[in-house]
């Protein structure tokens, strides 16, 4: 079984400001909402940390001094609120202030809730759209050097982590600040020392917090990363479950499942004791703190004389046990926060490396003025595109230091069928991929009816080029779905005949729904074959000026071999077409045919004048005709086998 490697997220060791500055934009686009927010949350956090506890202090305060004297009805509480702000209530007058002020904040919790969870919403939906968009932009390099693992990674997992950051993790930022700045402030205004009491500790909350999110966010990472093996391991193990059974290795898989559990459960465990620790510790330390209230506060707390007997204002030591924990919790989410952004900054670098990503492909804003960009193409601007083809002194490298294609002169006149074949690595596909515009030359040009095709977009050409490669690929939806998309606009009857023209019409009615017959899972249920001709009939709906066919029948039995080469002889009448092929009989009615090796051109002719010059298309095709005269030899004797074997058994 394979080892499986993964991409461990580098924990920051400092928060990178100009990401988030950059990434912030997704937030700061909501801005109204955010203000909205901060309004509610100013309520909410002057009820929890001044309102509701002055309140409450000035009931106990009363109720003690009142010595039973007074019924609850007839009790009078004198409310002190900061700056100076003070009034009388009566009891009833009381309960009416908290009930309205809990309905409000009901209000408001709710509208911080709601709206919060729309933010989320909208900047993960932003993200995600700013992302898929830039993948449709760039070009084959980038796929070439990046998997579709990856991309899924950053648009699915990273785009919902940093959502969560930017609605939830601002959210209560501003949540917890206003509750600490409102806390301190209700504090000091009633008792400066016993304030100091409390936040003497505050400076061990704030080493304790820290260490335990940090060591909590490393353990985190190292039990994501294990897991991530796990769930690789377990999906290469479900994929090669037959293999695993002709093998006869099960026992030994087993054991190797038993010890990849046994490690996630572990790296698990160590994650959770730590945090285990970790609330404990600062109960320790906030139940130090009320200690030192009760201690240390009594001789800050004002005495009242009721009657003949003195009596210790005990609302004010219940007021301040209050603040020990809405100072250390606020103190405590910070750190939890920082912890998650720190966490998240890995993924915002992630997603900014996408977005921000630059296509190697790129019209010149000459050219886009003109014809318009990838997604709002002036079709009307877009001349019509004949089929004569010119490489010119072009040459290719996808690395500096390694060129593929050297010096490559072609012309290629309209309506010729050129066939390219050569050894695998010989350029074939990297010459059509050029022709394509999925690569740009690294030096020379290439010429589509006379014009460097950089001086028109890429909208232009690949809307005139009808592409079949060797794998078709089937989207999800119905056949007719399949083949539309060769052309968004055709209509039913264009649809119709261009599966006609493929010959796959009499296979589609055959299905129980015609043409709305749903494909789903990359149109498993067809066959390989049947692929393909659906695929050519996607490619011929737009009726392309040029074809490309890339080993197009290579994956398929003889019998439907020539279905399909019927299917292409009709397909190219009057067009360009470039054929890449490694079955040799698949090309010998070409026009041209080029033989390629080590990135050039080293025969160009006819079936007939490539054979007679006795070269490297001669060897190809001979080698290749002894294979079939073989194979056809071995076809022979089983069906004689069979024959006997059969008139043997009756």
């Amino acid at each position: 079984m394979s080892n499986f490697a993964f991409e461990e997220e580098q924990l920051a060791e400092k928060l990178n400001f100009g990401v988030w500055k950059r990434i912030f934009k997704y937030a700061i686009e909501w801005w109204y909402l955010l203000l909205f927010l901060a309004v509610t949350m100013v309520f909410t956090s002057f009820h929890d940390s001044s309102f509701v506890p002055l309140m409450n202090r000035a009931a106990i305060k009363a109720i003690q001094q009142s010595a039973g004297l007074v019924s609850l009805a007839d009790l009078s509480i004198r409310v002190e609120l900061f700056f100076g702000i003070t009034f009388n209530v009566t009891f009833w007058q009381f309960g009416a202030l908290l009930i309205g002020a809990m309905l409000i904040r009901s209000l408001s919790i709710f509208s911080t809730f709601f709206i919060t969870n729309y933010l989320e919403m909208k900047i993960m939906c932003a993200m995600r759209r700013d992302s898929f968009r830039r993948v449709q932009e760039l070009s084959f390099s980038y796929f070439d050097k990046t998997s579709s693992g990856w991309l899924i990674a950053r648009m699915q997992n990273d785009t919902s982590k940093i959502s969560d950051i930017l609605s939830w993790g601002i959210i209560r930022i501003i949540w917890i600040t206003f509750d600490l700045v409102l806390s301190l402030i209700t504090m000091f205004s009633v008792s400066w020392q016993m304030s100091l009491i409390i936040l003497a500790s505050t400076p061990l909350i704030m080493i304790i917090a820290p260490y335990f999110e940090n060591t909590i966010l490393k353990l985190s990472r190292v039990a994501r990363t294990a897991y991530s093996g796990f769930v690789g391991w377990l999906a290469e193990c479900i994929a090669g479950a037959k293999t695993i059974k002709t093998l006869a290795i099960e026992n030994s898989v087993q054991d190797e499942a038993e010890d990849i559990i046994t490690d996630v459960n572990r790296k698990y465990f160590r994650t959770g004791k730590t945090q285990a620790f970790f609330q404990p510790s600062v109960s320790i330390v906030a139940a130090l703190t009320t200690a030192a209230i009760i201690i240390f506060g009594y001789q800050f707390v004002p005495v009242s004389i009721v009657g003949t007997e003195s009596i210790v204002d005990v609302s004010m030591f219940i007021l301040f046990i209050g603040f020990v924990g809405q100072v250390y919790n606020p103190i405590q989410e910070f750190a939890e926060i920082f912890g998650d952004v720190m966490g998240t900054q890995a993924s915002v670098e992630k997603i900014l490396s996408l977005i921000e990503t630059k296509p190697s492909i790129i019209d010149t804003p000459e050219v886009i003025a003109k014809y318009g960009g990838l997604f709002d193409g002036k079709i009307e601007n877009y001349e019509p595109l004949r089929g004569d083809i010119e490489f010119r002194h072009l040459s290719f490298s996808y690395l500096k230091d390694t060129e593929i294609i050297h010096d490559m002169n072609l012309k290629i006149k309209q309506g010729q069928s050129i066939a390219i074949v050569g050894e695998t690595g010989s350029g074939k596909s990297t010459t059509v991929n050029l022709l394509c515009r999925f690569y740009e030359p690294t030096q020379g040009e290439l010429l589509i009816d006379g014009v460097d095709y950089r001086q028109r977009s890429v909208g232009w050409l690949r809307s005139n080029i009808g592409y079949v490669q060797q794998t078709p690929f089937i989207f999800s939806g119905t056949i007719k779905d399949n083949i539309r998309y060769g052309k968004l606009n055709a209509t039913d009857e264009e649809i119709i005949q261009a599966a006609k023209t493929v010959e796959v019409h009499d296979f589609i009615m055959s299905q129980p729904k015609g043409y709305d017959t749903v494909l789903e899972d990359g149109g498993n249920e067809l066959s390989v074959g049947q692929k393909q001709l659906i695929s050519f009939a996607r490619a011929i709906v737009r009726n392309p000026a040029i074809m490309i066919l890339d080993e197009a029948t290579s994956s398929i039995d003889t019998e439907t071999e020539a279905i399909i080469q019927a299917a292409i002889r009709k397909v190219l009448v009057g067009r360009t077409s470039v054929i890449i092929a490694h079955r040799l009989s698949t090309v010998v009615d070409c026009d041209r045919i080029l033989v390629m090796s080590e990135g050039k051109i080293i025969e160009d002719g006819s079936h007939r004048e490539l054979l007679s010059k006795n070269g490297t298309y001669h060897k190809l095709y001979m080698n290749q005709f002894a294979e079939l005269k073989v194979e056809a030899q071995i076809d022979t004797y089983e069906s004689q086998v069979k024959g006997i074997l059969k008139t043997k058994t009756l």
